[in-house]
């Protein structure tokens, strides 16, 4: 689902440089590749080295440290902590989770979790009462044909060329979540929560792997950083999500509930949005605080707010018209524009200041 995606809650590596490059255009893309070669195998590693160093610490002993290296060394894992997390994030919850011995810090440490952090605790609890439902659920996958079914899904909101080779996949516990990196990390839990509709969950990830070979994101500050998570989150939730904004709410799970309604204020999400970056179209310096707002008003990470963006061309607009952005977040934003002025009414659109300033922060071509 990847509603942090980049949350950025963690410490991260990956530093935010002066420009963001589009290579959409980039001479060595070819056309469509046609994927005769199977799938590559999924990578179960990191899931089954959880397994093995959950069961230690559920007789409350302490893995050894060659243990949690060769854990952290999985590349599901690995990639997480690249990217987002901190190795003893995980240790430190595992231990909370599993280990007989610290039932009362566990029950403190559930009291203290809010927000984002509170996912994870539960999360691991309920893979601790659940191990032989997910030992069985590993055992029933057949990978090639889900990822088959997935990339096609992905393939209908790329431009021709985007789909090339196939991307690595890897199978862990980590959080009631997914993520687009390379290689792609699925949380098994969660991966089963989803039932019939894995191959949608994987399709979205898939769109982040395709789509993040041709956006190259090195500008610094906070804002560019919501504009690729508008454009990246919201296309790719055109696969998993645009259907809970058409069902009636006693179908909906606690979670969609949440997300549907974060998604029905998006109106006003952009209207602040606009607010912001046209103040910051008068600003030659100092931006970074106003860039740092905006991050904290686009909520889930550019989920809810990109999804409407992205209904709302598909809907006035087309397809064809959003796989043509779909490599470009700039692009999405003036395409978003014409969806708001087709639609009318009271749909928000962003101003002139906001979109000149966006068109200073896009790269020349």
């Amino acid at each position: 689902m990847t509603f942090h995606r980049r949350s950025g809650l963690f410490p991260a590596r990956v530093v935010l440089g002066l420009s963001i490059v589009l290579l959409a255009a980039a001479p060595w893309v070819r056309g469509e590749a046609i994927q005769d070669a199977r799938p590559p195998a999924a990578d179960f590693s990191g899931l089954l080295k959880f397994l093995e160093i959950t069961a230690t610490l559920a007789e409350d002993k302490e893995p050894t440290s060659e243990q949690w290296d060769a854990l952290f060394a999985t590349p599901g894992y690995a990639v997480l902590l690249k990217r987002e997390f901190q190795r003893d994030f995980f240790v430190d919850r595992f231990r909370l989770a599993f280990m007989p011995s610290r039932a009362e810090a566990l029950k403190e440490q559930l009291k203290k979790d809010t927000g984002f952090r509170a996912q994870f605790l539960p999360h691991y609890l309920r893979a601790k009462a659940m191990r032989p439902e997910i030992e069985q659920w590993m055992a029933a996958q057949r990978p090639p044909e889900l990822y088959r079914e997935a990339v096609e899904k992905a393939r209908a909101l790329l431009p021709e060329g985007a789909i090339e080779g196939w991307p690595a996949v890897a199978f862990v516990i980590f959080a009631p979540d997914a993520r687009g990196y390379d290689p792609i990390v699925l949380d098994a839990l969660y991966c089963m929560d989803t039932g019939d509709r894995l191959a949608e969950l994987v399709g979205h990830e898939f769109h982040h792997y395709y789509r993040d070979r041709f956006v190259d994101l090195t500008q610094d500050q906070a804002t560019l950083w919501v504009i690729d998570q508008i454009h990246a989150e919201g296309i790719a939730d055109l696969i998993d999500k645009a259907e809970w904004t058409r069902k009636k709410e006693e179908a909906l799970t606690p979670g969609e509930k949440d997300f549907v309604k974060l998604f029905r204020e998006s109106p006003s999400v952009i209207r602040t949005m606009d607010e912001l970056l046209a103040r910051m179209s008068e600003m030659r310096t100092g931006r970074g605080e106003l860039g740092f707002q905006l991050r904290r008003i686009v909520p889930q990470s550019g989920h809810p707010t990109g999804l409407y963006m992205a209904l709302l061309i598909l809907e006035e607009l087309g397809r064809p018209a959003i796989v043509k952005v779909a490599c470009d977040p700039f692009g999405f934003f003036r395409l978003y524009q014409d969806a708001a002025a087709k639609r009318g009414g009271d749909t928000p659109r962003f101003s002139d200041a906001a979109m000149k300033f966006l068109d200073q922060l896009a790269p020349r071509r």
